[in-house]
């Protein structure tokens, strides 16, 4: 018979600091009364806890905003760069980006470049590796601060292992590949992730931290650009932050490969009427190409129905139409708190919110599912990816849990910098995500 081990008050006191941690991590700030509900420890042992982690230099109290009501509000916490560094990336059609942010979700430094569709994965890889090296430089990053990256990718990926589920989405790109290097480089954990799924984390991260937007819980991010994407991020109101749902095997979320015409024209997936082939870019513009109507890019399909093309608005209010009724549809199985529409097309405003507005309005069960346009834009896969990291404290292992070094002094709240344009190079000031 096996003797059971008894664990040690120091493992007992890291395990419980490991948990005021990760809620810290997961929810970007929390006041202590917020820590000892979500923890279940004492208010006593907390405090202690939140010493220990201040003495070392790891959490900070963040800048008290002005009260609306008599009274101090409650200090918020959070961990701050001594705690890690996060590296997030975003591969697209038509672009890079890359940004460097800490554990209290403060973005230190993002660069923005464009590149032609179909650009060549060797190019790019080394744009990425480039960029990441410059971001680093100007968040003053010191590599032993770093605790991981995320990528986001247009493509599905395999959650075991980072590979693409469809070949072919990015010619040329290996997501697995990429985060070797990535990992191998700086000697940190990469992990690679499907851009919508991202979207639809960062969006929930911004949308309803602790205590924030009621209509929060549960999110479907809808990705409207060459193409369809949707990720789902449930429990975005816990304390413990938003899980992206990816499925069985990493497929959730293929919104683009529904059917809306059974009859319709063969999509590359193999099947026919694919919903994207109407309601993403590259759909619409081959639709309006098959009338002889030849257009650049979403870019100038967007500026034709702002002039009252006729032809352009029929084919976008059919693309938007049989959206609308996909979203129902999910609205209806799985009964979401929002939708979050984000992607190029989000620029046609009123053209695609009233379709989406109407069928929604028309599901018979339940509370009315709000519908907004994305808060983060263009940005919300690369705010996810940082989320993902900072989320994520089993996959990417904070400075929390290394030895105690000297002490490096008592905690000081963070101070507040102005935001910076997401598109900028140039080096620039924090902001939060």
């Amino acid at each position: 018979m096996q003797r059971r081990v008894q664990p040690t008050s120091e493992a007992v006191r890291a395990a419980n600091r490991a948990r005021v941690v990760d809620i810290l991590r997961r929810s970007g700030s929390a006041t202590r009364a917020e820590l000892v509900s979500g923890t279940g420890l004492s208010r006593a042992t907390v405090s202690s806890l939140v010493g220990e982690l201040a003495d070392r230099g790891l959490v900070s109290e963040l800048p008290q905003p002005a009260a609306d009501a008599p009274g101090r509000p409650p200090t918020r916490l959070a961990l701050n760069r001594a705690a890690g560094l996060a590296i997030a990336v975003d591969v697209g059609v038509r672009h890079v980006a890359v940004a460097v942010g800490d554990l209290s979700r403060s973005v230190l430094a993002e660069r923005w470049v464009s590149l032609p569709q179909g650009h060549s994965a060797e190019r790019g890889t080394h744009i990425v590796m480039r960029s990441i090296e410059t971001t680093l430089a100007e968040a003053e990053a010191d590599r032993d601060q770093i605790v991981g990256a995320a990528i986001s990718i247009a493509a599905p990926i395999a959650p075991d292992s980072g590979r693409f589920l469809v070949p072919g989405v990015l010619p040329g790109w290996n997501g697995s590949e990429l985060a070797e290097q990535i990992g191998r480089t700086w000697g940190i954990p990469a992990a690679v992730e499907n851009d919508a799924n991202l979207g639809a984390l960062g969006e929930s991260v911004v949308a309803a931290p602790l205590g924030g937007d009621p209509h929060g819980q549960d999110l479907l991010y809808v990705k409207l650009a060459s193409r369809v994407g949707l990720g789902i991020a449930f429990g975005s109101r816990s304390a413990f932050g938003s899980r992206i749902h990816r499925g069985h095997d990493g497929y959730a979320g293929e919104l683009g490969h529904v059917t809306a015409d059974p009859d319709g024209p063969a999509c590359w997936c193999g099947r026919r009427g694919c919903l994207e082939l109407y309601a993403g870019a590259e759909g619409m513009l081959a639709r309006l190409a098959a009338r002889g109507i030849r257009l650049g890019d979403v870019n100038e399909l967007i500026r034709r129905a702002e002039a009252g093309d006729a032809d352009v608005l029929a084919v976008i209010d059919d693309g938007t139409r049989r959206l609308a009724r996909s979203l129902g549809a999910l609205a209806l199985v799985l009964n979401p708190s929002v939708i979050t529409l984000g992607g190029e097309l989000t620029a046609l405003g009123p053209l695609l919110l009233d379709p989406v507005h109407a069928e929604l309005a028309a599901v018979p069960f339940g509370a009315p599912v709000a519908v907004r346009t994305s808060t983060l834009g263009p940005r919300a896969s690369l705010m996810g990816a940082l989320a993902l990291v900072l989320s994520e404290s089993s996959r990417f292992t904070d400075q929390s849990s290394a030895p105690v070094a000297a002490n490096p002094g008592r905690m000081t709240a963070s101070a507040a910098a102005p935001s910076r344009s997401p598109h900028s190079p140039s080096p620039s000031s924090h902001q939060s995500l």
